[in-house]
């Protein structure tokens, strides 16, 4: 898609080209007491909407690479939650101030719409805000966009012509609606972003957030309390991700709440699942479910019904079976 989001963003395009586990343990992370069931009724539903969710929060820092903020821009699709968006290939410097409204045709049908106000186009000030709005946006990617995802930058330090910078960003989500062939998904939330590229080729993001709830029409999860830190190792191709998860989930495809985390960091590479790491969530009465990964196709659940830390039940299936279920 041909946008020109140069105001502010081909700037920090120019100037910034920086990149972008734990051991083993079975305690309960903190949080609320889990008053979810995990039972061999529900362990698969647990485990696939606690790991499918909690990795989407994760991937919301790529608002950051979609815009240029932090990676080298291409071509190639980035992501957003659930959603794989054209990255702009036309970077015009502009000095707008205000920014737009600027509406932009997608490739196929539908457009983006960029709005916003910055102190400067040359560095980036607290209280910098651009909003973008996807009008049924067709990138010809098997997607349509549909709704707003409102930045507004709460910290900058750092040096932008070595693209070594900590940027602060709050990230708000509204009716974010992606649609493909298998049905749709909508996303709500406020999310707070810390970005560190100052030790390339290596980009940290952390992602923070009291709520998120995502609903695909036969399914509503809610996060609560969560955090993701995603680490970008750009010295290689396609790079490399660790991935730290932790937080609350409620959802309709189970009763209560579970608590998850990530004793042994995902690690993965491009846009693919973890081939290595562990996730473990928490149901009532300390019984868990651990989450192997064992490569970027397939993973291993291992569930204890009656909290005694011994596998009562291991069930080998995909990535792709776990997370769509």
């Amino acid at each position: 898609m041909k946008r020109d989001l140069a105001i502010l963003v081909g700037v920090l395009l120019a100037l910034i080209l920086g990149g972008c586990g734990g051991g083993g343990g079975s305690a309960a992370p903190p949080g609320p007491p889990a008053t979810g069931t995990i039972n061999t009724g529900s362990v698969l539903a647990v485990a696939g909407r606690a790991v499918d969710i909690a990795l989407q929060s994760g991937s919301f820092g790529g608002i950051t690479d979609f815009v240029g903020l932090t990676t080298v821009a291409t071509n190639d699709p980035g992501r957003l939650g659930s959603a794989r968006l054209a990255k702009p290939s036309g970077w015009e410097v502009s000095s707008q101030i205000p920014v737009g409204p600027e509406i932009t045709p997608c490739e196929v049908d539908g457009s983006v719409t960029v709005s916003g106000d910055i102190a400067s186009p040359l560095t980036v000030t607290e209280g910098d805000f651009l909003d973008y709005v996807w009008n049924d946006c067709d990138d010809g990617l098997g997607q349509v966009i549909d709704g707003l995802i409102g930045m507004t930058f709460t910290d900058f330090e750092g040096d932008l012509l070595a693209g070594r910078i900590f940027l602060g960003v709050s990230l708000a989500v509204a009716d974010f609606r992606v649609a493909e062939s298998a049905g749709w998904q909508v996303t709500n939330g406020d999310l707070t972003l810390a970005i560190d590229s100052r030790t390339q080729p290596r980009t940290d993001i952390s992602t923070l957030g009291s709520s998120m709830v995502v609903s695909n029409g036969y399914s509503t999860e809610t996060l609560t309390d969560f955090s993701s830190t995603v680490t970008e190792d750009t010295s290689m191709f396609p790079s490399s991700f660790t991935t730290d998860v932790t937080g609350t989930i409620s959802s309709t495809q189970f009763s209560g709440s579970v608590n998850y985390d990530t004793p042994v960091a995902f690690q993965s590479t491009g846009g693919g699942y973890p081939y290595e790491g562990e996730m473990v969530v928490f149901g009532t009465n300390n019984a868990k479910i651990r989450i192997i990964a064992i490569d970027e196709d397939n993973v291993r659940i291992e569930a204890d019904y009656n909290g005694d830390n011994a596998p009562d039940a291991t069930i080998d299936t995909t990535w792709d079976a776990l997370t769509n279920g």
